[in-house]
């Protein structure tokens, strides 16, 4: 899937030994265009961050905590449905929390991670 560039100078992901840290994730698509409904937006979200964590050689199942960001708390079960067919009680820890907005007024939901991935290509020892 191809990434929107970041709205600011910062990285989408940051590798920190064996651990990664994923910034916030939205639905914005490559062409700026952003998906309708809280449904859409999430199953997009945990799509892109797939895919940023298999660039790391990383998946999904590697992901030790997520912090989620709705604008609307009347989207949580919505939300929480597709959150659901993703991630079990096994899954990475989680935080939900409401904001005022996100960068964009059609922005309903953002993620963030941290997930954890033995680095296949450790620095060489001196």
């Amino acid at each position: 899937m191809e990434q929107a560039k970041p709205l600011g100078k910062y990285p989408y992901l940051k590798r920190a030994g064996d651990s990664i840290y994923l910034s916030g994730m939205s639905a914005r698509l490559a062409d700026g265009s952003i998906p309708e409904g809280v449904r859409e937006q999430t199953r997009v979200v945990i799509e892109k961050i797939r895919a940023i964590l298999q660039s790391e050689g990383a998946d999904l199942s590697d992901c030790v905590a997520v912090t989620s960001y709705l604008v609307d708390m009347a989207d949580f079960d919505l939300y929480n449905t597709v959150y659901g067919e993703y991630f079990n009680e096994q899954g990475p820890t989680r935080t939900t929390v409401a904001v005022h907005q996100l960068p964009h007024p059609q922005m309903r939901v953002e993620l963030t991670v941290t997930a954890y991935q033995p680095d296949a290509h450790p620095p060489l020892q001196k």
